[in-house]
């Protein structure tokens, strides 16, 4: 399709958008499961109501990043996995319930039998824009999953993944884009969390692409600063977990002190890069013309 659109249908200045528009032919968007990877179905999405609903932006960034114009202003890195070719668990993002606004007419409920043919069990379901292990949940059968779904999905956007079973975990810090630290990580809730160093030796081969991708994921995202968690199969192949930490948690209780001590360096040495360099960050002002972000975050 040409345009989608975003707006109640009885909106009396849509309304007159759909009539000028009438041989583009524009298609009300109804929005349920995005299961990735998907194309974007339109090349231009009007967009008049996703300020108020954040599953709404979330699948807009998704199809901006697919090659959509929306004229508007965690989901869109499903998408950089794919041209980076980076291994991830099979995801699908579930729609919001916004028990304040009337979305029925804009997203529907999931459909759950869809979902759990693609996903399995057990899974994991977690917010999109988590932090802190906070609604995290290993996920054992469809009741339990509906379940969940329905106390918290009015409040976070979700998602469901694949569960990757993993010999390894791994968090890479990553600064000014290119410079990364690996450290292992032992993922607990409440705060529980562990890292110790990891011998150079033990991560073999795995270590460059480690490096490698770390680095160039931080850099699609614009990121100066981030962390890059990893699950390592049984079969030594890394899938990313989270790549998108832009206030990563750097606590010199919680750190081995080599990688403390680096990461406090080579931010500092970022900062006044950016500071002698005169940088700002770049807008994109045009459809097609974006630049690189600069400017420690």
């Amino acid at each position: 399709m040409k345009v989608g659109i975003l707006e109640f249908q009885d909106n009396a200045f849509i309304r007159g958008v759909v009539q000028r528009l009438s041989d583009l032919s524009p298609q009300f968007i109804r929005l349920g499961e995005l299961s990735h990877p998907q194309p974007s179905p339109y090349q231009v999405i009007i967009d008049r109501v996703s300020f108020a609903d954040p599953y709404v932006r979330a699948i807009l960034r998704y199809w901006s990043y697919a090659g959509a114009y929306v004229t508007s202003d965690k989901l869109s890195e499903l998408l950089l996995y794919d041209s980076l070719g980076i291994r991830y668990p099979r995801t699908v993002v579930l729609p919001r319930i916004n028990r304040a606004e009337d979305f029925r007419e804009l997203v529907r409920p999931p459909d759950w039998q869809a979902v759990e043919e693609r996903i399995g069990f057990p899974c994991i379901l977690k917010p999109a824009d988590g932090y802190g292990w906070q609604d995290v949940f290993r996920v054992e059968t469809p009741l339990a999953l509906r379940s969940l779904y329905e106390s918290l999905s009015d409040s976070r956007v979700l998602l469901v993944q694949e569960l990757v079973e993993h010999v390894d975990y791994v968090r890479a810090f990553c600064v000014d884009s290119r410079d990364v630290f690996l450290v292992r990580w032992l993922p607990r809730p409440f705060d529980m969390a562990e890292y110790s160093l990891i011998p150079r030796e033990e991560l073999g081969d795995v270590r460059d692409e480690l490096m490698q991708k770390t680095a160039a994921l931080t850099a699609a995202q614009g990121l100066d600063f981030n962390t890059v968690e990893w699950s390592i199969r049984k079969d030594r192949v890394p899938v990313v977990i989270d790549s998108y930490n832009d206030v990563p948690d750097v606590r010199p209780e919680k750190l081995p002190a080599e990688c403390y001590e680096w990461v406090v360096d080579r931010f500092c040495a970022c900062v006044r890069g950016k500071l002698a360099s005169e940088q700002s960050n770049a807008v994109t002002g045009s459809r097609g013309t974006s630049q690189p972000a600069t400017g420690a975050r």
